[in-house]
């Protein structure tokens, strides 16, 4: 399988990509943000704030010549807000779960979601674990002979550990994760813009200015935007999606403008 991570700055606004939804999950400060911001930005951000509510980043791929667009969404980590995560699992194309190799109770957490994954999709939708943090491997209390048993016996299609500290395999988890999804979207038989019955939703990304970017929450939502929409309220979601203003607040104005799921 011919694989190809495409930078943001080369990707052409006259190309087309095809949009899949990556919800990760996992407790309090297991490195989520950190993961995504390391994959995305090549950065590591050592004092990042925990997630309060939930904000969204974007990689592109081009596995044999399908280009593919990431949506990796971050997840808060509380377990008061699980039932507003729950509502973010429409549409979702693939799972990646992460845990804290120093903090067993972290791995003991990933039974819930997988459970809850099970009873909310039928199919057999792709699941990815990473244990975070192996640079603290002197202080590891999840042994990765246990992890890698776990993940064989509940089927999950990838697992592996990785440091968003020093970037160990972090650009595996999200190769990883765009050729399962290109796997699953060649399995499903259809090259239309949605796979029915399966909650798996593929729409075309034309890159145009200022309806698809007012419509992008409205399409991962499966919502309506709201009527009487104003140009500050247009510019938001034009930012929000160029990551442009700060997770805290976009993370309020998705919560505010887009609760009912």
């Amino acid at each position: 399988m011919n694989i190809e991570f495409i930078p943001e700055d080369d990707v052409s606004n006259s190309e087309n990509y095809i949009n899949f939804k990556i919800l990760v999950l996992g407790d309090y400060c297991v490195g989520k943000s950190v993961i995504i911001k390391k994959a995305v930005m090549n950065k590591f951000f050592k004092d990042s704030p925990a997630t309060c509510s939930f904000d969204f980043s974007f990689m592109h791929f081009i596995v044999n010549e399908l280009k593919i667009k990431l949506q990796i969404w971050d997840t808060m980590g509380s377990r008061i807000q699980r039932p507003l995560i729950k509502g973010l699992y429409r549409n979702t194309s693939l799972f990646l779960l992460v845990y804290d190799i120093t903090k067993k109770d972290t791995f003991e957490g990933l039974d819930y979601w997988l459970q809850d994954i099970r009873c909310n999709f039928y199919r057999d939708i792709p699941i990815i674990i990473a244990g975070n943090k192996y640079d603290l491997e002197n202080k590891r209390e999840v042994d990765y002979n246990e992890a890698k048993e776990f993940s064989l016996l509940n089927k999950v299609r990838y697992f592996t550990e990785c440091s968003a500290k020093t970037g160990y395999n972090i650009d595996n988890i999200f190769y990883e994760a765009a050729k399962n999804i290109y796997n699953t979207y060649k399995e499903s038989g259809k090259n239309k813009n949605k796979i029915s019955g399966g909650k798996l939703k593929i729409t075309i990304d034309k890159n145009e200015d200022n309806n698809h970017k007012k419509s992008l929450l409205d399409k991962l939502f499966n919502n309506k935007i709201k009527n009487g929409m104003d140009n500050n309220e247009d510019n938001t979601c034009k930012k929000l999606e160029k990551n442009k203003i700060p997770s805290e607040f976009s993370s309020n104005y998705i919560l505010n403008k887009y609760s009912n799921f």
